[in-house]
């Protein structure tokens, strides 16, 4: 039996959230999973935290979810540490995770290749930088139109709305959806914008898009939560046209793989951690980043030309099935735990590409 304990930041992010939950509850036979949270509804801060570890009986993986949760495990000492960045982890977050491992055995998993080349970068030991991306719940994900839920959100069946992927952080940029979705929609009132609601950033993003209405702008974005109150992410693709992802640093990609996953057009904006999960014209159209009006041409490219709408749509839909299937993210999880629990070198599973995806001629 291998016991984890997962430690989670009191301001982890939806993915994060996502992907502890899946492992806590997925991981089966053989697997011993505990959860414990700095802030609220846990430890109340990080000595509360250091001295509730050591009174923990022994843990074979302390899997820390976050900068101060990394800091109360190398205090508690307690158990080999896994840290898992999060997703849009700075620069003084890296170089913290870099003090930390100089004086404990810290393996980084991080949940992308951008994040794991920042660590080893910046001198934590390549051999201890991994990465495993995270894990589509494909039950979670509809394909199909739904006409109610867009009535809800105030959108006809004319109108070409578009989500903006995930949670509003800086990095994310959603601004300039905002700005993009309002030059859309002053050529053509059927262009409509709709934000998710959470993320550090969401208000005063909602609020840039009031702004925007009160310059004499037609009614054009909506906030999903402060509709339907509170919502998961996936469930709003069936409302969305097109997801458009206007990123300019590393952000959180779970959103992304969602809408590859529902078969949603994506119009994105290029960045490191973008462009390991698109690419222009074959599952995405991309943008330069920080250019609304660029942005904005590349949703008309998209709209005008339906070939390629159904295209990209079809090879994103068979890459997310291939690639960000949650029996793989569960699958290397496991052989990690099991690793780390052992003492043994760790080392990444990877999955080789299936046979749909060589059909696609990318094998």
């Amino acid at each position: 039996m291998v016991r984890v304990l997962h430690l989670l930041d009191v301001d982890a992010d939806y993915q994060t959230e996502r992907g502890a939950g899946q492992l806590a509850r997925g991981l089966g036979a053989g697997f011993e999973v505990h959860t414990r949270r700095l802030g609220r509804g846990g430890h109340r801060n990080l000595v509360t935290a250091v001295t509730g570890l050591r009174g923990e009986p022994p843990f074979d993986v302390i899997h820390a979810w976050g900068a101060r949760a990394l800091t109360a495990a190398a205090v508690a000492g307690r158990g080999r540490i896994l840290y898992s960045p999060s997703p849009t982890a700075t620069s003084r977050a890296i170089g913290w995770a870099r003090a930390v491992a100089g004086y404990r055995d810290v393996h980084v998993i991080a949940a992308s290749a951008t994040m794991r080349r920042a660590h080893a970068e910046r001198g934590i030991p390549p051999e201890r930088c991994h990465a495993i991306r995270p894990g589509v719940e494909f039950a979670r994900v509809r394909r199909r139109r739904d006409r109610s839920l867009r009535a809800r959100l105030g959108f006809g069946d004319d109108n070409c709305v578009l989500l903006a992927a995930g949670e509003s952080t800086r990095a994310a940029a959603h601004a300039d959806a905002v700005w993009a979705a309002g030059i859309l929609n002053v050529s053509d009132p059927r262009y409509k914008l709709l934000l998710w609601g959470r993320g550090p950033l969401a208000g005063p993003v909602g609020r840039l898009g009031q702004r925007q209405q009160r310059r004499g702008h037609a009614s054009y974005a909506a906030v999903a939560e402060d509709v339907l109150g509170r919502v998961e992410f996936e469930e709003l693709l069936p409302a969305a046209d097109i997801v458009v992802v206007p990123a300019r640093g590393p952000v959180a990609t779970l959103s992304v793989c969602a809408a590859m996953a529902a078969g949603v057009p994506i119009v994105a904006a290029v960045s490191y951690t973008i462009g390991e999960l698109l690419e222009d014209r074959h599952t995405a159209l991309l943008a330069p980043p920080g250019q609304p009006p660029q942005f904005a041409r590349r949703v008309l490219d998209l709209r005008a030309d339906p070939a390629i709408q159904w295209s990209i749509a079809d090879m994103a839909r068979t890459e997310a099935y291939e690639f960000f299937s949650l029996t793989r993210f569960l699958d290397q999880y496991r052989a990690v735990y099991r690793q780390l629990a052992a003492g043994q070198n760790v080392e990444v599973p990877e999955q080789p590409p299936g046979a749909g995806l060589r059909f696609h001629g990318r094998g």
